[in-house]
């Protein structure tokens, strides 16, 4: 499959609505921001920052207050194989300590009755024709693209984890609609079987069996 790029040079600006999740990204040469929908009533969603903030990233800063108390983030910690302790919204806020940068995926339960649209703004990390590490480690990982890029990230080379994840390696995302795992696409023989389309603004696992560094560029 090949790559949508979603950056426009110049003054051109575009709108692409990506499924599934209604996602509108717009960008001019390397800054914008992208617009995903959560799901509400408790609903788990799979995301991940694909802009820069400038100011750290923080999670009071890159998610909306329109989020109702009781709206949980989750964040995975590879050291412990498992999730940290749930960050919760209370008193009208989000923790202003927790910062979430490009790279980075992370659950979102929606508490809210309605669903919420997200909107992430910023730059992107990479610049054009430089590379953008994303250090994996042994077993899983909760990540994001670090460039607001969608495709397949079983075959796109922009996504570059064909060529970064050895045999065996397993990627893994979430059905916001059944709220469910979807079935993990495990490469062997050099390829993986199953396409895996990723959107931008969307998170998943990756298992890797041997620490390693996904590298991305930004083609210009």
């Amino acid at each position: 499959m090949r790559t949508k790029t979603l950056l426009i040079a110049g003054a051109a600006l575009a709108a692409t609505v990506i499924s599934p999740e209604a996602q509108t990204v717009y960008s001019v040469n390397v800054v914008g921001y992208a617009n995903v929908v959560l799901p509400g009533g408790g609903a788990y969603s799979l995301i991940a920052n694909p802009f820069d903030d400038g100011n750290g990233n923080q999670l009071t800063n890159i998610l909306s207050s329109t989020f109702a108390n009781k709206s949980q983030v989750l964040t995975w910690n590879p050291g412990l194989g498992g999730y940290d302790p749930a960050i919760i919204k209370a008193g009208g806020a989000w923790p202003s300590s927790v910062s979430l940068p490009p790279g980075v995926g992370f659950f979102v339960k929606n508490a809210t009755t309605t669903p919420v649209t997200n909107t992430f703004v910023g730059t992107i990390v990479v610049a054009s024709g430089n590379k953008g590490t994303n250090a994996l480690p042994v077993n899983y990982s909760l990540v994001g693209s670090q460039v607001p890029y969608a495709g397949d990230a079983a075959t796109d080379t922009n996504i570059n984890l064909l060529a970064t994840l050895a045999n065996k390696s397993q990627l893994l995302g979430w059905d916001p609609v059944s709220q469910s795992y979807t079935p993990a696409d495990i490469k062997a023989g050099g390829s993986f079987p199953t396409n895996f389309p990723v959107a931008v603004g969307q998170g998943f696992f990756i298992k890797n069996n041997t620490a390693t560094n996904w590298i991305q560029s930004l083609q210009p």
